[in-house]
């Protein structure tokens, strides 16, 4: 597997930034598939979650090199190696979904005309895949939800409902308003988490899995965050969505029972569901990890092109 650096310069809230990133290529003389993988993380972690050191089957940008496509991981605004708001509050889930379409169009741009690194020849109009675990899934669907960025999007461990075990009354109250805004995920988050950009503990332990994912560990953008955990966080864009998905998430994950997930998106026809057995939120570094990144491989050779 080749890796590629890269740092796309974009606007972030208003504001000039960029976003960092990596490209991940099969190895020179392996076979390159037609097919472009963007990949957004999850809340608490860096763009690395896509490539986790440790046992071979915890990368999935290896996984992914394997099967002949093109992972391309970025860090959110604000986290990891990217641009960092003066006002992180003000950084919403749209602002972050914005900034993400603009490093996915460039990369696009320069992958079709062979002006992303020496090394790469054009490869012309290819298959694009969204890619978003947990809040990073709602990113995807965000940016989906605007205009067809993606020929399919894949959602990972995420789902509508929020998780409203975890709230506060004011947090449940603000999700029952049909007025809620960004404003109010903003005053929310300031409450919860004190900073925009908090540095949450990864779960204790001493296994090789909590070790690598430990090793991932990042800033949270607190304002999406926070969107992300209240009932209905983003259903409507949800519902919007025509596109062909794949979602997955594992049998004891904090999405809630999986099989409930494809009921918010009601808009879309050809859908399919993978639960990983024995896997909370984060099947990567899990037993189920090879036969989900074969389940994906699958259903991608049947996206068709409809940007």
């Amino acid at each position: 597997m080749r890796r590629i650096p890269i740092r796309v310069e974009t606007d972030v809230d208003g504001a000039p930034g960029w976003i960092s990133g990596d490209v991940f290529l099969p190895d020179a003389g392996s076979v390159l598939r037609k097919v472009i993988l963007f990949c957004f993380p999850g809340g608490g972690v860096t763009r690395q979650y896509f490539d986790i050191s440790g046992e071979a089957t915890f990368s999935f940008a290896r996984a992914m090199t394997d099967f002949g496509f093109v992972c391309v991981t970025f860090d959110h605004p604000g986290t990891g190696e990217s641009f960092v708001p003066d006002d992180g509050f003000a950084l919403d889930a749209v602002s972050i979904a914005d900034a993400g379409t603009q490093a996915v169009q460039h990369v696009t741009a320069k992958l079709r005309q062979g002006e992303l690194d020496p090394g790469v020849a054009p490869m012309g109009d290819c298959v694009h895949i969204g890619i978003g675990h947990s809040m990073g899934a709602m990113i995807v669907i965000l940016q989906q939800s605007v205009g067809p960025l993606y020929d399919g999007a894949a959602l990972l461990c995420f789902t509508t409902r929020g998780l409203p075990e975890v709230l506060t009354e004011e947090e449940r109250a603000a999700a029952a308003s049909s007025l809620v805004s960004a404003a109010d995920f903003s005053r929310l988050a300031r409450a919860r988490f004190g900073e925009p950009f908090p540095m949450i503990a990864p779960a204790r332990g001493d296994s090789p899995a909590a070790r690598a994912l430990a090793s991932v560990a990042g800033a949270l953008a607190a304002t999406s965050a926070m969107q992300s955990m209240l009932p209905g966080n983003v259903a409507r864009a949800a519902a919007l969505l025509t596109t062909n998905l794949f979602l997955a998430a594992g049998d004891r994950d904090l999405t809630g029972p999986p099989h409930a997930i494809p009921s918010a998106f009601t808009g879309c026809n050809d859908l399919r569901l993978v639960v990983v057995p024995g896997a909370g939120h984060h099947p990567f570094v899990t037993a189920g990890a090879p036969r989900l990144y074969a389940c994906l491989a699958e259903w991608i050779d049947d996206v068709p092109v409809v940007r």
